[in-house]
């Protein structure tokens, strides 16, 4: 879910760090202000924005949407111009600034993983466990996924349900396909919340989303929702926004759908240790996990590694190079990822499911590193990229795997020590 008003139900109260880490800062949200636009463009734009909603129909009745339900969906659609990441387009030859940002300091990932808010979010992890106990294991049978993974998820996406979810989803799709920075991805969600309702699984009214767009207790995307919707009650259809047996089935189903592997961890964490190459991290370097136990990958704590994990396919994960916990990934963190794309997002999933499950925090700590904002890693990226290093898909001012392979293969050049983490020595010396 992303950065909006949270309000904890009384019986859940959490703490405002957990509330940080549980439900704002780790899917890569934004802090923004409302955009602030003329009266003039305000006025064109709402007119506008009739006709780009108008020029939708064909492609709604392709998708099964009747005229009835099209003009109705319509009708409740209105521009939310107090929403973040807003980016208008240029009307009646006026072209109004992108709504600003406030620009944050990316650093260690261990500032998010505070254990008193973690252990918080595991304990009403494990009541929430035993009070949906039956439809919990229906998930585990059906989909393979344990249980303390689903409701990791839950708890990171909307505190158990216990996070306020104030927008219309419609409205919310809708300004965001208009006035959105990325219109592309989401004028098709636009059209799947109006094949939604066309199901009528639940009265438009109680469409209510994220100010992204993402539905429900477990936070679903409408195109996701068409594809993995999952009855998890057994009445008969798939409820996100107001059964949890159906969020959490739903969202499974998502998970198995995403590779999941029974039967093994999403990630284990090893020794800090040179003998893991941290260049070599990421999904294009997997390979057996003999592989690098051979190479010296060794468990934390004298842990013993299971046998059935010799063939898997494994993947080295170090999200803040060698200043902070290594991991030997499966394809099951890769199944999370998929849920958000953000590694800090399946670390911390991963490790409140290990909290559910009785287990406590990483063995290794998180190193103090050097802090940058967006714009400044954009610059650090387009030189790497200037040399020929890949850097992403995009030039994003985030410190992803390929940053920092790219960062630990230039180290290597320069004969600096193989860190894998963009510092200020390293930087003073990119040319």
């Amino acid at each position: 879910m992303k950065n909006q008003l949270i309000r904890i139900h009384k019986r859940y109260r959490i703490t405002g760090a957990a509330l940080v880490c549980a439900v704002s800062v780790l899917s890569g949200s934004v802090d923004g202000n409302a955009l602030e636009v003329s009266a003039s463009y305000r006025k064109n734009a709402e007119k506008a924005f009739d006709g780009f909603l108008q020029s939708l129909w064909p492609e709604a009745r392709q998708r099964g949407v009747s005229r009835k339900v099209f003009d109705a969906s319509v009708r409740r659609m209105s521009l939310q111009w107090k929403i973040p990441d807003l980016a208008p387009p240029k009307i009646a030859g006026e072209q109004p600034a992108a709504s600003r940002k406030r620009q944050a300091e990316f650093g260690s990932p261990g500032r998010y993983f505070r254990d008193k808010s973690l252990n918080q979010l595991a304990q009403i992890g494990r009541r929430n466990i035993r009070k949906y106990a039956s439809t919990f294991a229906r998930i585990e049978k059906t989909s393979g996924v344990p249980k303390e993974v689903v409701a990791a998820i839950w708890g990171r996406e909307t505190a158990f349900s216990g996070a306020k979810i104030p927008h219309s989803a419609m409205s919310v799709l809708a300004t965001q396909a208009f006035l959105g920075r990325r219109p592309d991805f989401f004028r098709p969600e636009l059209l799947a919340i109006m094949e939604i309702a066309q199901r009528g699984v639940v009265p438009v009214s109680q469409l209510k989303s994220s100010w992204a767009g993402a539905m429900g207790h477990t936070q679903m995307l409408p195109g996701l929702y068409l594809k993995y919707a999952t009855d998890g009650d057994g009445d008969g259809k798939s409820d996100i926004w107001n059964s949890i047996p159906d969020a959490l089935a739903t969202t499974a189903t998502f998970l198995k759908a995403s590779g999941w592997k029974p039967g093994l961890s999403w990630a284990y964490e090893v020794e800090q240790s040179r003998v893991l190459d941290c260049t070599l991290e990421g999904p294009d370097e997997g390979r057996p996990a003999a592989d690098w136990i051979a190479a010296g990958a060794k468990r934390v704590a004298g842990r013993k590694w299971p046998s059935r994990l010799n063939s898997v396919k494994s993947y080295v994960i170090m999200p803040a190079g060698r200043f902070g916990p290594a991991f030997i990934a499966t394809d099951n963190y890769y199944a999370i990822k998929n849920y958000n794309e953000s590694d800090l997002y399946v670390l911390y999933v991963g490790n409140l499911a290990d909290r559910i499950s009785g287990g406590g925090a990483f063995k290794t700590g998180w190193r103090k590193v050097d802090t940058f904002t967006r714009p400044a890693m954009k610059k650090v990226q387009s030189r790497m990229v200037a040399l020929g290093y890949n850097v992403g898909d995009s030039i994003d001012g985030l410190i992803g795997f390929r940053t920092r392979t790219a960062t630990g293969m230039h180290q290597k050049k320069l004969g600096m020590a193989v860190d894998c983490w963009p510092n200020r020595p390293f930087i003073g010396r990119l040319k």
